[in-house]
C-alpha cells in the first residue's frame, strides 16, 4: 500500500512539472544569427492586444505573432510604453516589410506591410538595424 502512494505521488510530480515546463517554455526566432525568446500569440484576442501594456522587452525577447493566412496586417501603437521594431514575414519566413523605432507617441497611426504576411515579430527598436536585418532574409522559428 505504501509503494502505491509513492508511485501516485511521483507521477503527480511528474505531470506537475511537465505542465509547468510546457507553458513556460519560450519558443525561438533565429535572425541573422540572433536568437530572440519570443511569445507566441496566435488567439484573436492575443493578436489584437499584442505587446500592449507589456512590461519592457530585454534585447534578446520578442513577441511572435501567427495569423490564419497570409494578409496585410496592420498594427499600432495603443498602451505602449516603449519603442518597438515590428518585422513582417511571408509564409516562408521571409522579412517582407519592416518598421523602425516606432514610438508609443505614433498611436493612432496604424502601419501595415507592403506586402502579405502570415507571422509578424516584434521586438525591442533598433534590434532590426544593430543586426543589419534586410528585406529578404530569413527567420527559423523553433516552437517549445
Amino acid at each position: 500500500m505504501r509503494s502505491d502512494k509513492i508511485f501516485f505521488i511521483l507521477v503527480a510530480v511528474v505531470v506537475i512539472l511537465a505542465i509547468f515546463v510546457r507553458y513556460n517554455a519560450k519558443s525561438e526566432v533565429i535572425l541573422n544569427g540572433k536568437v530572440f525568446q519570443v511569445e507566441v500569440v496566435s488567439t484573436q484576442s492575443a493578436l489584437e492586444k499584442g505587446l500592449s501594456g507589456h512590461k519592457l522587452l530585454e534585447v534578446n525577447q520578442g513577441m511572435f505573432f501567427i495569423f490564419q493566412k497570409p494578409d496585410n496586417y496592420g498594427f499600432w501603437m495603443k498602451d505602449m510604453t516603449f519603442p518597438i521594431d515590428i518585422i513582417w514575414l511571408d509564409s516562408s519566413f521571409k522579412v517582407v516589410h519592416v518598421e523602425k523605432s516606432l514610438l508609443p507617441e505614433t498611436y493612432p497611426k496604424t502601419f501595415y506591410s507592403n506586402a502579405p504576411s502570415l507571422y509578424v515579430l516584434e521586438v525591442l527598436a533598433g534590434i532590426s538595424d544593430k543586426i543589419n536585418l534586410k528585406i529578404g532574409d530569413t527567420i527559423k522559428f523553433i516552437k517549445n
